[in-house]
C-alpha cells in the first residue's frame, strides 16, 4: 500500500521558505516533513529545494524512525509521537480519499512505533525534554517559561507536576491565550517578564538585559541550542542544553549499539508491511486512496 508514498524532509534553516502543493506538512522545531502520494501530488517543485526525497517503503521506514525518536537529539524521545498524532488527527486531515490514505498511514506508523517502544526503547532514562526539565527543577515550586511554541506546550504537563505554579512569558498573544486556556498557567507579555524561583527557556530570545532583577539562587534550564550571548550569574543553578546532553552521553555507547540493532528491527517491520501489501489481491485496499469519495 505504501509503495506510492512520497516523503520530503529537511532540517535546513531555509526549509520555511518552501511550500509544496498537494502534500500534508508536519513541522517540528527540528525538521519539516511533507507527505504525499506519487499518483496525485505534483512531480515538480522539490528537486531544487533543500529537502531529501524518500519514496515508497523507504519513506515509510524513515517516517517510522522519526516518530519513534530514532532521529531525535534526545534518542528515543516520546514527545515526537505526540506531535505526530496531533498533526494527523482526524479533524485535521482532509475529508478526501487522500485523507483516508493518511489516516491509514498514521494508524500503521503508530502501531509499528509502539512495537519498537515496547520491545526496545524502554528504560532509557529521560526520553522527553519535559522529563529533563522536571528532573533539574527538583523541588522548585514556581516556574517561569520563556516561549510559547511547540516545545513550551510539550513540557508544560511535566512542569505542572507536584503542584508547581507555572507562568508563561512570550510575544505571541494568540499562543499565550491558547496555552492559558489549555493549561492551568498564568501568561504574561515579554515586557512584563520576571522570574521568582526558576526559568525554563524554550525560545531563541536573549535575556541578558533582565538578569539583574533575578534572585541570586534561581534555577535556569536552557533548551536553546545557542545562548544568544547571555551570561548568567554564577550564583544561579544553570543547566544549558549542551550540559544536559553531555550528561546523557553515559548512555551513548548503549544507544549506539541499540541503534544498530534497531536498524535490523525497523527493516523487518517495514518488510512485513510490504509483504502484507504485496499479497493483497489486485491491491484492492489501495483503490479508495485514489478514487474520489461519493
Amino acid at each position: 500500500m505504501w509503495s506510492n508514498l512520497i516523503l520530503l524532509h529537511s532540517t535546513s534553516k531555509e526549509r520555511d521558505k518552501y511550500k509544496f502543493q498537494g502534500f500534508i506538512e508536519w513541522k517540528t522545531c527540528m525538521r519539516s516533513i511533507y507527505l504525499g502520494d506519487v499518483r496525485i501530488t505534483p512531480k515538480k517543485g522539490y528537486a531544487e529545494s533543500p529537502f531529501e526525497v524518500y519514496y515508497g517503503y523507504n519513506a515509510y521506514k524513515f517516517l517510522l524512525e522519526v516518530v519513534s525518536g530514532l532521529h531525535s537529539k534526545l534518542f528515543g524521545e516520546t514527545e515526537v509521537m505526540r506531535q505526530f498524532r496531533e498533526n494527523f488527527k482526524n479533524e485535521v486531515l482532509p475529508k478526501t480519499s487522500f485523507g483516508d490514505y493518511l489516516r491509514k498511514l498514521r494508524d500503521e506508523i503508530i502501531e509499528d512505533s509502539r512495537k519498537l517502544r515496547s520491545g526496545y526503547l524502554r528504560n532509557l532514562g529521560d526520553q522527553s525534554y519535559g522529563g529533563l526539565a522536571h528532573r533539574f527543577l527538583g523541588k522548585v515550586r514556581k516556574v517561569t517559561v520563556l516561549g510559547t511554541g511547540q516545545l513550551a506546550e510539550q513540557i508544560l504537563p511535566w512542569l505542572l507536576e507536584n503542584g508547581r505554579e507555572v507562568s508563561v512569558v512570550g510575544r505571541n498573544w494568540e499562543r499565550l491565550n491558547f496555552l492559558q486556556t489549555s493549561f492551568p498557567v498564568q501568561t504574561y507579555d515579554l515586557r512584563d517578564f520576571f522570574v521568582e524561583e526558576s526559568l525554563v527557556i524554550c525560545a531563541p530570545i536573549s535575556v541578558r538585559n533582565l538578569t539583574q532583577t533575578w534572585k541570586k539562587d534561581i534555577v535556569i534550564v536552557d533548551f536553546r541550542e545557542k545562548t544568544e550571548g547571555d551570561i548568567f550569574p554564577q550564583t544561579c543553578k544553570y543547566y544549558s542544553f549542551e550540559y544536559i546532553l553531555e550528561l546523557l552521553k553515559e548512555n551513548e555507547t548503549r544507544n549506539k549499539k541499540l541503534k544498530e540493532n534497531l536498524e535490523i528491527v525497523v527493516s523487518k517491520i517495514v518488510e512485513d508491511r510490504e509483504f502484507v501489501s504485496s499479497n493483497n489481491i489486485f491491491c484492492w485496499e489501495d483503490i479508495p486512496c485514489i478514487v474520489p469519495l461519493k
